[in-house]
């Protein structure tokens, strides 16, 4: 390696990569930048099959995404499970006319499996899908999304998601915001702004200690998720 260029953290890491076109002598040629994914008519089909399947057509649906990445120590920057079940079981009192549909993998699973227990049954649903493109599919029906910064975010991002909500954590920075779609932020007050003092992309993960870390999520309180999720879903 013998020609860098620093990281930029006020640029979308997207936009930081097309960045090296000025080494190569290039130039951008689309005037806007997209996530794009194709879906193929049967990933589509299949959303639609499992919606009808569960009765859900014309119903308002929300995702969630309760996990994240869980190299390094990324895991402490998920939302607790415990305030999740909360938001869930106000938001099946307060919004008769939404659905919620739980995204994720098998790393998920069991954390799914508590929140179903704990919700008002036909209101939460944890959709079968057996990869991202199927979960694409389906996201793409969503009226809204909620989750912290992971790859499900970029995922629903990519379908256009009219409302996207992400939890602040400590790794949350310009680079990996949801690219060219509309969000909202729900703040976090204990990184208060001192996000590259937590996290840069360096290799190393966030700084600070296991109860540090959970302490900060923590500090995201179910009032201050359901405040922007009534205002986005209204």
């Amino acid at each position: 390696m013998n020609r860098t260029i620093p990281q930029d953290y006020q640029r979308h890491s997207i936009e930081n990569n097309l960045r090296f076109l000025d080494f190569l002598g290039a130039r951008s040629v689309l005037p806007r930048h997209e996530y794009e994914i194709y879906l193929s008519p049967a990933e589509t089909v299949w959303a639609e099959e499992w919606i009808a399947g569960q009765k859900l057509i014309g119903r308002k649906m929300l995702g969630i995404h309760v996990g994240s990445g869980g190299t390094k120590n990324l895991a402490l920057r998920r939302w607790p499970l415990a305030c999740y079940g909360e938001l869930i079981k106000r938001l099946n009192r307060d919004q008769p006319d939404l659905t919620i549909l739980l995204f994720g993998g098998p790393d998920e699973e069991k954390d799914h499996e508590r929140l179903l227990a704990q919700s008002e049954q036909g209101r939460v649903f944890h959709p079968p899908t057996k990869d991202l493109r199927q979960a694409a599919a389906l996201l793409k029906k969503c009226a809204a999304f909620l989750s912290v910064d992971t790859a499900l975010m970029h995922v629903a991002a990519a379908m256009k998601v009219p409302s996207q909500v992400v939890i602040e954590t400590p790794t949350w920075n310009k680079p990996i915001e949801p690219y060219n779609n509309p969000f909202s932020l729900v703040k976090n007050p204990a990184v208060a702004g001192r996000n590259l003092e937590y996290y840069r992309y360096d290799g190393r993960g966030i700084r600070g200690n296991n109860k540090e870390l959970v302490n900060c999520m923590e500090s995201v309180s179910v009032d201050a998720v359901l405040a922007v999720l009534k205002d986005v879903l209204r």
